[in-house]
């Protein structure tokens, strides 16, 4: 298992887990721009995602979940 923070605060949040062959995005409180860099320094393609759970609707927690799911 992995996990690895990309964001943590009221500017955004955002965090990445990887279990096996599953990857999980837990929030997108980032514009789906700055998540998708943050994932690629990772070693981490947007496409490789296999879902985003949002945690509660808060606007640093959502940011970029539709331009990210739309991609």
């Amino acid at each position: 298992m992995r996990a690895c923070l990309l964001a943590s605060g009221s500017k955004g949040n955002s965090l990445f887990i990887e279990n096996g062959e599953t990857k999980l995005l837990l929030d997108a409180g980032l514009s789906a721009v700055e998540i998708l860099r943050r994932l690629h320094a990772i070693g981490v393609e947007g496409s490789e995602l296999d879902a985003i759970m949002i945690s509660h609707e808060h606007q640093d927690h959502i940011r970029g979940a539709g331009a990210l799911h739309a991609s």
